[in-house]
């Protein structure tokens, strides 16, 4: 008859016989993975488990206790299915990955570790047998910390679970008292051993494990008080005069189940061709666990069922000891267990008893372990981020502090709440860096931080870099300037006097404020200057122009060729008519306005010259003078109709500075260039050198002599631009001899075609470091140094060439061992006696392309007064629309930073019309 299956918990009107008296054996422990979760091999005699079925359990449990009822033997078999049998943890854990329910699995496993043992629990109340299976022959010591507890939760619940139990009808008090027909016996099945025991011809003994076993066993539960003398006062017990051990010796291949029903259904085959019988699988499938010594007598079906007779004729009585008492021992009927066995299953599986729920904290050590061990690591990390902390500090700092914080804990800290203590450690250093001690961080135009607390203010445009974060309240901040506690050392427009500046955080304080309160200490605010265009409000509610369009600026960089081609111009509110109105005054099919100098309305009457050169004379300055009353008058009309056409705006002004790609239309709030005239040429002797500036370097601090030759020659048909004459000049300077002086000296001769004579011009470039030394350049690659006796062997060609760049950082020439980069911040020029203009044209671009060209905003060639000192002071800062240009920490290629070639021009002096 084959035995009945059911699930608990289970309705007992399901099953025959249910008055007659059963005793309760139950299985549990690990499983293989080829096994299915199935443990009970050892009974497959007797129960017939169906082992190809693919095993489940409940996903909300995740444990499953099936039973089976042998009616012929009165005996019920529970085999409990959970996440100790390999194939079931392998499903919860895909499970696990999919849903991502935790962080990490071992936290899960605690949770899944609870479950199971609310089930073992249920065993442990119901059964008189307990079987733990394992799949090798070694003990697994994890059960015991398992056991002890079951046995803390066991003796917690047991008040609770005997009220439960009251409930029901026919159990017995000692029962209801003790909470469980008796204290189940514990018997241990391995289902693995040595090699040596399978082998007949060894002569090993597998008693003498079995022996070794038990004693190994019983020393375990005892020290660790999991069985006692007094039985019913333990969590189970181990028979004192049987054997509880037994090593099965049988084919390991039979745990195989599709190899053995693949061999046994070789065997049916070959048995059915022989004597022509047949045999069914079912035949095979009720012989499929029997293994070749079950014909022996060392099988676990004899080792087992002593001690079911055992239970059946007097029960199980394991205490030990002089003075021992009875053990309790009852044997339920069916339907009494099946009755007794639900309420049970309901009480552990499905109570929430507050003892009941301390089972979790007993069972999750690793977290308990992680919890106790990062706990105690994360107050020494926070104590090396806090470790000589300055007052304030950036982010960059805070970032640094955090990784050395991070890695204190990392070596330290262990367990599945390594990352939750991990954010934590963040979030309080995080939350100490805001307390008070958050430095502003906005950078300054040269890119330095600045190292107040954060605050609230600062000077408008400040902000090299990216502001500070929003916040949420920031009512409490202070309002305080910026600063960056960086101070350098530069020189006033003329260059006559130092001064010690803070880093600049706003464009009008690098570019004008502080040259202007330096020009009052040193008395070149007095000076006369040259006015460069900006902006003049018509209205008390004038503001700055919003950039949005297209157009392109028309000034005097545009009449010079640019070696770098420009990309899309920003544009503004205004300046899109006036574009139009170009493009209409000029006629149509696109072609581009006429690039002839552009007089202003106030302008007297002058000459308009044009340079041209001869096939004998490539090397001289021709100067083709035209009659200025017939050029004025033709130029009367265009005059103010480009006047109008330019007029800039009154009502909005551009915010930064003026650049290639500014609208037209549009000019700054100040100038960031300034341009001074020291005085007379005779300020500057070429055998002293510049001793009226401050800074500059001894051997360094001369002019370059620069030797023009220039002929006039009268037109009277055509007039037009002055070009430079850069690309002349390397040929066109005068012999002189070693004494030679005098600058203001011109010889003249008669010549084809005009008048020719030589003009001695002195330049100066001049570059500034952070620390205020000061030198000038001899060529794009070279330092002037003056001999001892202060004579200078350079001449001027190579700075004021048409073909060659100027860097605009240059290395310092102080001696340092790693000296700072200078920057080129003034353009001298000494004019000479002679009826000719010196012209200066200004075009910056402080990065590589596509950086835009920066410009002074003059619609034509600035003409320098002629024998008189003058100084072009350059900006301080060059700053777009996406920010500052910062100078390079390092010696950078020319084309990172360069005034563009062909910024001196000469033009003829004309006489005011009266």
């Amino acid at each position: 008859m084959r035995v009945q299956k059911f699930k608990l918990p289970c309705n007992v009107d399901s099953f025959a016989n249910a008055d007659r008296k059963v005793v309760i054996v139950s299985v549990f422990g690990k499983s293989q993975f080829c096994t299915k979760g199935c443990k009970a091999e050892m009974l497959g005699s007797v129960l017939q488990v169906d082992l190809l079925d693919e095993p489940g359990v409940d996903e909300e449990s995740s444990c499953e206790i099936e039973g089976y009822h042998d009616v012929k033997e009165r005996t019920v078999y529970l085999h409990l299915r959970g996440l100790l049998d390999a194939h079931t943890l392998v499903s919860s854990y895909d499970r696990f990955i999919e849903k991502h329910e935790r962080k990490d699995f071992l936290s899960a496993w605690a949770h899944m570790r609870d479950k199971y043992a609310r089930a073992l629990l249920i065993l442990f109340h119901i059964s008189h047998i307990v079987i733990l299976t394992h799949p090798t022959h070694t003990f697994d010591y994890s059960y015991v910390h398992l056991f002890r507890a079951l046995d803390i939760v066991r003796q917690k619940t047991s008040p609770q679970l005997s009220d439960v139990l009251s409930c029901i009808s026919g159990v017995p008090k000692d029962w209801i008292s003790n909470v469980r027909p008796c204290s189940p016996r514990v018997l241990f099945y391995f289902e693995t051993c040595p090699a040596v025991f399978r082998d007949p011809d060894s002569g090993a003994n597998i008693k003498k494990l079995e022996h070794s076993l038990e004693d190994q066993i019983y020393h375990v539960l005892r020290k660790n008080r999991i069985v006692t003398n007094i039985s019913s006062n333990s969590l189970f017990a181990i028979p004192a005069n049987q054997e509880f051990v037994y090593v099965n010796t049988g084919s390991i291949e039979s745990r195989d189940i599709f190899g053995y029903m693949t061999r046994k259904l070789i065997q049916s085959c070959k048995l059915s061709s022989g004597s022509n019988t047949s045999r069914s699988l079912a035949s095979i499938e009720s012989n499929l666990t029997v293994t070749d010594t079950d014909a022996e007598s060392h099988t676990f079906r004899l080792f087992l069922q002593q001690h079911i007779m055992l239970a059946f004729s007097r029960g199980f009585d394991d205490n030990v000891g002089r003075h021992s008492v009875p053990a309790h021992f009852e044997i339920p009927t069916l339907s009494l267990f099946m009755e007794v066995a639900s309420k049970v299953y309901e009480f552990y599986i499905q109570s929430t008893d507050k003892e009941l729920l301390s089972l979790h904290s007993l069972l999750d050590t690793d977290v308990k372990f992680s919890k106790s061990r990062c706990s105690k690591v994360l107050p020494r990390a926070l104590q090396t981020y806090q470790d000589n902390l300055p007052q304030h500090y950036t982010r960059a700092y805070h970032e640094t502090k955090l990784g050395h914080a991070i890695a204190v804990f990392e070596m330290h800290a262990r367990g599945p709440l390594f990352e939750d203590f991990s954010e934590k450690l963040q979030v309080e250093c995080d939350k100490h860096w805001r307390a008070g001690r958050q430095m502003c961080e906005v950078l300054s135009l040269t890119g330095n931080p600045c190292t107040n607390p954060i605050h609230k203010g600062g000077s408008e445009g400040a902000g090299g870099g990216e502001q500070n974060e929003p916040r949420d309240d920031d009512s409490d901040l202070q309002v305080m300037e910026h600063c960056s506690g960086v101070r350098y050392v530069c020189a006033c427009n003329c260059g006559r006097c130092q001064g010690s500046r803070d880093d600049p955080f706003s464009l009008r304080q690098a570019n004008y404020d502080y040259f202007q309160m330096l020009a009052k200490q040193c008395g070149c605010a007095q000076l006369e200057s040259i006015q460069f265009p900006v902006f003049q409000p018509s209205t008390h509610n004038f503001r700055a122009a919003q950039l949005f369009s297209a157009t392109q600026r028309k000034d005097s960089l545009c009449r010079a060729e640019l070696s770098t081609p420009q990309g899309p111009t920003q544009g503004c509110s205004l300046g899109v008519s006036s574009l139009h109105d170009d493009i209409a005054a000029y006629g149509s099919g696109g072609q581009s306005p006429p690039t002839t100098c552009d007089p202003t309305v106030e302008d007297a009457p002058r000459l308009c010259s044009k340079t041209s050169l001869t096939p004998s004379d490539g090397h001289k300055v021709v100067i083709q003078v035209t009659d200025a009353d017939l050029e004025h008058t033709k130029g009367d009309t265009n005059i103010s109709d480009r006047t109008l056409i330019r007029q800039p705006s009154t009502t909005e002004y551009l915010p930064g500075m003026l650049h290639t790609e500014s609208p037209s239309g549009l000019l700054p709030q100040f100038s960031s260039w300034s341009l001074v005239c020291l005085g007379p040429s005779s300020l500057y002797s070429h055998n002293l050198g510049l001793q009226h500036q401050t800074g500059v370097l001894s051997n360094s601090a001369f002019l370059l002599p620069w030797d023009v030759t220039v002929r006039l020659e009268h037109q009277k048909d055509r007039g037009s631009l002055w070009p430079t004459v850069g690309d002349h000049s390397g040929h066109g300077y005068s012999p002189r001899g070693k004494n030679f002086q005098n600058m203001n000296t011109i010889r003249g001769r008669k010549s084809k075609g005009g008048k020719e004579f030589v003009v001695k011009i002195f330049v100066g470039v001049e570059y500034e470091c952070p620390r205020g030394h000061r030198f000038m350049a001899s060529a794009p690659d070279k330092v002037l140094k003056a001999s001892g006796n202060g004579i200078v062997k350079d001449s001027g060609n190579k700075v004021t060439s048409s073909t060659a760049d100027m860097p605009l950082y240059f290395p310092c020439a102080c001696r340092q061992s790693k000296p700072l980069i200078a920057q080129l911040m003034r353009i001298h020029v000494v004019t000479p006696k002679a009826p000719v203009h010196v012209t200066l044209n200004p075009r910056v671009q402080p990065g590589p392309p596509p950086c835009p060209i920066f410009v002074t905003g003059c619609e034509e060639p600035i003409k320098l007064s002629q024998s008189a000192y003058w100084v072009l002071r350059l900006p301080y800062v060059y700053m777009g629309e996406k920010g500052p240009y910062l100078a390079p920490k390092e010696p950078v290629p020319i084309s990172h930073g360069r005034l563009l070639a062909g910024m001196y021009g000469i033009s003829e002096v004309v006489p005011e019309k009266k």
